[in-house]
């Protein structure tokens, strides 16, 4: 390739490089470019998120689980009263007491199923005030809380399942703690799975969406 060729080549990818830069600089305050170029990531968490029930031992770093849940505590809540906590439990050997409490009352033969259930590295048990002025709603927002909390999760490569009986309340509420007036809304694991599940079939969306009126 001749010099004044390779020069012209070399121009272009200076004034390619330089454009890039420019567009982000340009549109870095541009909600709805930001919306745009997300969007796809976005709906690709909701898509493939699973619920996991077996994990690696890896730890998780401090910044993503404080992630997670800063979006837990950014879902939607009655009059922003927040009524819920989340209670994460990293300690080893709760996490083995609680799994030898649920195998003593399930008996020796969930030992493997308990084994892989509480293998993660991180639990959250989330939780919902009932002593506010309106306890359903604040329940219910609780649930929300804990969908933000998956969500996260997945977009940061994390396993999550929402385990409201396989681990009994009166389990954790026993090890935990935990105060009468709190509701256990779930307790989820968060680690990396051993495997990520297979995306189960969905109804057709003229099986589940109405429009107007109930047909």
């Amino acid at each position: 390739m001749g010099t004044n060729r390779r020069r012209f080549f070399q121009h272009i990818a200076v004034a390619v490089a330089g454009f890039s830069l420019f567009r982000r600089k340009l549109f870095a305050n541009d909600k709805n470019l930001t919306t745009q170029v997300n969007s796809n990531e976005i709906f690709k968490v909701f898509k493939e998120r699973r619920s996991v029930r077996k994990f690696q031992p890896n730890p998780i770093p401090e910044d993503h689980l404080m992630q997670i849940l800063e979006a837990a505590n950014f879902a939607p809540t009655p009059r922003n009263r927040q009524a819920w906590k989340f209670l994460v439990i990293q300690k080893r050997e709760i996490i083995n007491k609680i799994r030898e409490e649920c195998i003593k009352r399930a008996g020796d033969d969930s030992k493997e199923y308990y084994t892989n259930y509480l293998s993660a590295p991180v639990y959250v048990e989330v939780l919902a005030s009932t002593n506010t002025p309106n306890p359903p709603n604040d329940i219910t927002a609780g649930v929300l809380a804990a969908q933000n909390l998956m969500l996260a999760a997945k977009a940061l490569g994390y396993g999550t399942v929402f385990c409201v009986n396989s681990i009994p309340e009166e389990i954790t509420k026993s090890i935990l703690n935990i105060p009468d007036d709190y509701k256990r809304i779930c307790i989820t694991p968060i680690g990396i799975p051993e495997e990520w599940p297979e995306t189960p079939a969905k109804k057709e969306m003229n099986e589940v969406v109405l429009y107007d009126k109930f047909e």
